[in-house]
């Protein structure tokens, strides 16, 4: 058997980068979860914004001092970041987040999967996304089996593993624009750790606040796929 749900201990952790429009709601959401966080790791990427400003603030207001905030001298980018934030958590199970808004049952629902699936150590569910521009404009999007012979169509920040997990994988640090979630994925797949997913949507998240120029990740991305005999459309 698994530990039971109110004895697993999730760190969560969220690597930033300009995104003061999100994150003061996102960590809101963090701190509301129905089981309390053991830990919310924060690494900020070299924010030019007010982000850093406004995870002090909610540091302030931290009752249970949970937050904590690292911030790289330098652009390391969020593959560097989840490594270094990974190596640091002390929790039982790592809660992959970006800075959307998470429903408060998610440390309920991870809990709950890795107490009834012990044998599994990687867990992702369904999401709805949020138009930045329109935020009445909201959609669904499932859960999806990967058969691991095709595009990831998991979503990352949906994603949580056990620690264990980190032991002996990484996220590849071969960009600042990416963290190359998929083959991390893939890397795990490869070593026999299960999956399983969940079909409640446990987060919203926001489409088109980025102004990252993505065209040199997605490159990337598809030269990473084809090396592994994955044709892919990005």
């Amino acid at each position: 058997m698994g530990k039971k749900k109110e004895d697993l201990k999730i760190s969560y952790v969220l690597p930033v980068l300009n995104s003061q429009a999100t994150i003061a709601q996102c960590l809101k959401s963090l701190l509301k979860q129905e089981i309390p966080a053991h830990e919310i790791i924060i690494i900020d990427d070299g924010s030019t914004d007010y982000t850093v400003h406004i995870i002090k603030e909610m540091i302030k207001l931290d009752e249970r001092k949970v937050i904590r905030l690292i911030q790289n001298k330098e652009r390391k980018g969020s593959a560097y970041s989840r490594n270094m934030a990974n190596n640091e958590a002390t929790g039982d199970v790592i809660a992959v987040c970006d800075a959307d808004f998470y429903e408060p049952n998610r440390s309920k629902a991870i809990s709950v999967f890795f107490e009834e699936f012990p044998e599994k150590s990687i867990f992702y569910s369904a999401l709805e996304c949020r138009d930045a521009d329109n935020p009445q404009h909201i959609w669904r999007v499932d859960a999806f089996e990967w058969d691991f012979n095709s595009k990831c169509p998991i979503s990352h920040p949906t994603v949580a593993y056990k620690k264990e997990v980190t032991n002996e994988i990484e996220y590849h640090e071969e960009s600042v624009d990416t963290d190359l979630y998929e083959f991390f994925l893939l890397d795990a797949h490869k070593k026999g750790y299960l999956f399983g997913g969940c079909q409640e949507s446990l987060m919203i998240k926001i489409e088109g606040n980025t102004y990252r120029d993505r065209s040199d990740a997605r490159l990337l991305k598809i030269k990473k796929y084809e090396k592994l005999g994955i044709k892919v459309d990005m």
